[in-house]
């Protein structure tokens, strides 16, 4: 074809794809739109999914469905969105396991975090606490530490599933302190704390929406939590800094993707609608009960997200080489 010819055809396909993301930004929505979250229906993911999605719904002008697609630590659903069409009506709910952690934790992982999504935002973030049964020999995060060198082989580790953020917290604490206890992997955190209060495990690394529930009860035993400052709920728990253990710098954080593939257009409604579910009291106020906390603007929106990812994903793949452990999805 010669270049005379070509020039036509070139402006015919840029107007083509001009037409269809005019047209994708129109029309888009038509139909509900599903939000995959790759975890049991409760847990933190569930809860924070509900509460913004519900909000996001109103700004796109169709309901937005909630699915729970547990499994693998979270790999299961985040699988499955990857895999999905990429028409904007398939979304998933990830986090720093999902979507970090999870490069190095499953070899034959099935998609790549950083080519096979299409980055809404950032939603939310939550410190990790290092939780202990009330009868426990550690009444504070010395004395823990003591007693997992001394027996760590004997103490049980209750978290919420191989590659959840309870898991890889504490692969990270156990590393820091030098010592491998049992796992005792559960179906999500719920369960898990409930059996750690039974005194059927001896501690876990929770996110701070998991102990809200527990607070005043006198049942658990707070030994630190891995924020900068103390936080609110827990003033008179140290930081892990304050307890010289300033390698366990971990958090949980939340985030929306889309498939790869969905048109830019498509992707903008999500983030705009992100923006203002986030900007809303009502929502903040929600998500403050439940333990979370709000990005500041500067850190929302897909490009600050996946430079967030790029170096979780270097991070945790120093963590995870360190505590030597792969898993299967």
């Amino acid at each position: 074809m010669t270049l005379k010819l070509m020039r036509p055809a070139i402006v015919a396909a840029a107007m083509l794809t001009m037409l269809n993301a005019a047209q994708a930004e129109t029309s888009f929505p038509s139909r509900p739109i599903t939000l995959v979250v790759p975890f049991a229906a409760g847990g933190p993911n569930d809860v924070m999914s509900r509460i913004v999605s519900e909000h996001m719904s109103r700004k796109l002008g169709q309901p937005i469905i909630v699915e729970n697609v547990p499994g693998a630590g979270g790999t299961t659903g985040s699988t499955r969105v990857a895999k999905s069409a990429p028409d904007g009506y398939t979304l998933v709910s990830g986090h720093v396991g999902t979507h970090a952690a999870s490069v190095a934790l499953y070899p034959n992982l099935r998609y790549d975090p950083l080519t096979d999504f299409a980055p809404i935002g950032l939603v939310a973030e939550t410190p990790i606490l290092v939780v202990a049964r009330r009868d426990l020999v550690a009444d504070n995060m010395a004395s823990f530490v003591a007693a997992a060198k001394a027996r760590g082989p004997d103490l049980t580790l209750a978290h919420a599933g191989v590659g959840s953020i309870s898991h890889i917290s504490c692969l990270l604490l156990t590393a820091v302190i030098g010592f491998k206890p049992v796992e005792v992997p559960y179906r999500g955190s719920a369960l898990a704390m409930t059996d750690l209060i039974a005194g059927r495990s001896d501690f876990s690394c929770a996110l701070l929406g998991d102990v809200l529930p527990f607070l005043g009860d006198n049942n658990l035993r707070f030994l630190t939590v891995s924020a900068p400052a103390r936080v609110p709920q827990l003033p008179d728990t140290p930081t892990a800094k304050e307890v010289a253990l300033p390698q366990f710098v971990a958090s949980s954080w939340f985030a929306f993707y889309l498939p790869k593939g969905v048109p830019d257009a498509v992707r903008d409604r999500f983030t705009d609608a992100l923006r203002v579910a986030l900007d809303d009291d009502s929502v903040r106020k929600r998500l403050e009960l439940a333990g979370l906390i709000l990005p500041p603007p500067e850190q929302r929106g897909p490009e600050p997200l996946k430079r967030r990812m790029i170096e979780e994903i270097a991070r945790w793949q120093d963590i995870v080489k360190t505590a030597k452990v792969q898993l299967d999805q």
